[in-house]
């Protein structure tokens, strides 16, 4: 049996004490060894029995590890990211890669010219609903008419990073996988506004090159959380939402007719495949893993991510008309 990975952790925030609960969920395979935060006191009762705590993440990213998770504000994310590229530390760097278009495009440059392992962690990409719905779009071979994608929540309130790159990233990195390609053109809503001037939530448009579209609905000012997606093609509807039931659904529907009923119908989707409950985290965890030891590394690297940031920065000028870029 190969030997556990050691991980290094950077961030100690809602999401990196999330990483902690899933590393220590996959004893077998790997093993917190060191975290960089300010604030040990958050690792109490979190199963991080043994790790190294310091106060500076450069001493992780130096330390013997073998790999790094960056679970940090996104506006350190190139910093840390290039102290990983300079040590050959293979890494997860959590979504959005960072808050800037011509940062995105160097760190992509530097990843790709460095071939060090790197994972941005866009976690619904690997949710078993989601998997089930690309797989059964696959076999059908049926061009993508509408995606519609919904992500929102009551909250966290952040002042450092608006709704547009905290949420929306999980939508729109979705919508680009599932057309497989950039947006040719995007458009962009958003309110009510925080005392920085930026949207808590968004609505965006994203048209594609093949004539598809992407409508994503995002924000956190929702009272009730919500995370689902459904995808249009010529003869089906399909669905991906946790929080129904099936999870992973198709019903038929045909989209060149759906005016000629003239009433509404209601929809009753059927199973796709059998349920999973593996949550999405452990599965990005697992990937990666399987990653480091010669598997797959298809969903690795900086290409979707970069692509992402170029998305939401087209986006955001509408969003803030009275700023200029």
């Amino acid at each position: 049996m190969a030997a556990a990975v050691r991980i290094g952790l950077i961030g100690l925030g809602r999401w990196g004490q999330v990483y902690v609960r899933a590393l220590a969920a996959l004893p077998s395979r790997c093993r917190l060894t060191h975290v960089g935060t300010r604030h040990p006191e958050r690792l109490k009762g979190l199963g991080a029995a043994g790790a190294t705590v310091v106060p500076d993440w450069a001493d992780v990213i130096q330390a013997e590890c073998d790999a790094v998770i960056v679970a940090t504000p996104p506006q350190t994310h190139a910093a840390l990211l290039e102290a990983c590229l300079e040590a050959g530390k293979p890494c997860i760097i959590e979504k959005p890669l960072c808050l800037d278009l011509a940062a995105a495009e160097r760190l992509h440059r530097r990843v790709a010219a460095s071939r060090v392992p790197v994972l941005v962690d866009h976690t619904q990409l690997f949710s078993p609903s989601y998997g089930a719905v690309k797989e059964a779009l696959a076999r059908e071979g049926e061009p993508i008419r509408v995606v519609w994608s919904e992500g929102m929540a009551l909250g966290p309130f952040r002042d450092d990073v608006p709704a547009l790159w905290d949420w929306a990233p999980h939508d729109v990195s979705l919508c680009l996988d599932l057309f497989g390609q950039a947006p040719s053109q995007v458009a962009a809503l958003g309110g009510p506004r925080n005392a920085g001037g930026a949207p808590e939530m968004v609505s965006l448009r994203l048209e594609f090159p093949a004539g598809g579209c992407g409508w994503i609905h995002a924000g956190r000012l929702s009272p009730a959380r919500r995370r689902a997606l459904s995808v249009f093609t010529d003869t089906r509807i399909y669905r991906a939402d946790d929080s129904a039931d099936p999870a992973a659904g198709v019903a038929p529907f045909a989209f060149a007719a759906r005016s000629e009923t003239g009433r509404a119908e209601p929809v009753e989707f059927s199973p796709l495949g059998p349920a999973s409950s593996s949550p999405a985290m452990d599965r990005m965890l697992n990937y990666f893993l399987d990653g480091l030891a010669g598997g797959d590394r298809t969903k690795f690297g900086t290409g979707l991510a970069t692509e992402v940031v170029r998305t939401l920065s087209a986006c955001e000028p509408m969003l803030h008309p009275s700023r200029k870029r």
